[in-house]
């Protein structure tokens, strides 16, 4: 079995889909939760052939970006300014 502690958080996000479990954003507030979520799919999943295509080669899932970052700002009343941005707090406009 693999360590699950060894995982980026991208990876952890990954093997969670890959067993057919949606995560939120891991998080260090998370991450234990989903780690634990990870290991309890992984001992009660049952194992099942891998899919062949027509070819007969393994017919592997298509990955995308999912850690793919998007920065977001949103301007309040006030004119209080929030970003995901890294470094980025709460600004207030003049």
């Amino acid at each position: 079995m693999m360590d699950v502690k060894c995982l980026s958080d991208c990876e952890l996000q990954g093997e969670l889909k890959k067993l057919g479990f949606s995560p939120g954003p891991i998080l260090p507030s998370t991450r234990k939760v989903y780690e634990n979520k990870l290991v309890q799919l992984l001992v009660s999943a049952p194992s099942v052939a891998p899919v062949m295509n027509g070819l007969g080669e393994l017919d592997e899932p298509q990955e995308s970006d999912a850690c793919e970052e998007f920065n977001t700002t949103i301007v309040l009343k006030g004119n209080i300014t929030l970003s995901t941005e890294k470094g980025k707090g709460p600004k207030k406009a003049l």
